[in-house]
């Protein structure tokens, strides 16, 4: 279970593949078939939630996280049979400025980054998988492609910022090579490349890092 930055940190430097995919108010709300979209443009597409649904109705072998802060987020994870942990835990470190830790053990690894080309800024990515900025799901078989394409028998971290589909990738990913990490880090590094998406990322103190 991911409940705290070090059960991240402690397995990146210890080479331990694992994969945590996190579970907010988008996904729920596709999952629950709303419609429309999320706040950053994401739309809720009817297949992506069956495939968000399939994924969380059958026990996984790896971490999932919910919102334990949001009432809503954590009334729904309670309906499924998982072990779900903190999906804020990155989000948090960041605001404390406690993120230092990560991006110290990801500069010592292989990383691929699955995101958009704001994302180039980073200093501890090796490979950029670029997306556009929504709604990669209409593109999900030239991103799965893209991806495991970089497959080969090195141990590499795969960090994703790719919307609601990214727990769909993640799962995808995890199924077809366990020997890698898969780490959704959602918009977590965002206001390190110039990008305010969410109302906390304001209060970040960036010098820290």
């Amino acid at each position: 279970m991911i409940n705290q930055i070090s059960d991240i940190t402690n397995k990146i430097n210890n080479n331990i593949p694992f994969a945590f995919s996190r579970w907010g108010d988008g996904e729920w709300y596709n999952v629950f078939k709303h419609s429309g979209q999320n706040c950053d443009g994401n739309i809720y597409y009817e297949d992506l939630g069956d495939a968000l649904l399939d994924i969380v109705s059958t026990k996984q072998d790896y971490y999932l996280g919910t919102q334990t802060l949001i009432q809503w987020s954590a009334q729904q994870a309670a309906k499924f049979d998982q072990d779900w942990g903190d999906a804020d835990v990155m989000h948090r470190a960041s605001e404390k400025g406690e993120l230092q830790p990560l991006i110290d053990c990801l500069k010592d690894k292989k990383v691929i980054y699955i995101g958009n080309d704001s994302f180039e800024k980073l200093s501890f990515i090796d490979v950029l998988i670029e997306i556009p900025y929504n709604n990669i799901w209409l593109q999900k078989e030239d991103l799965m492609n893209a991806l495991t394409s970089t497959f080969d028998n090195e141990h590499k971290i795969y960090c994703f910022s790719a919307g609601m589909a990214t727990n769909v990738f993640i799962h995808q990913a995890w199924n077809l090579d366990k020997t890698n990490t898969y780490l959704d880090v959602g918009s977590v590094f965002d206001p390190y490349v110039g990008r305010n998406t969410r109302s906390y990322h304001n209060r970040i103190k960036k010098g820290n890092l």
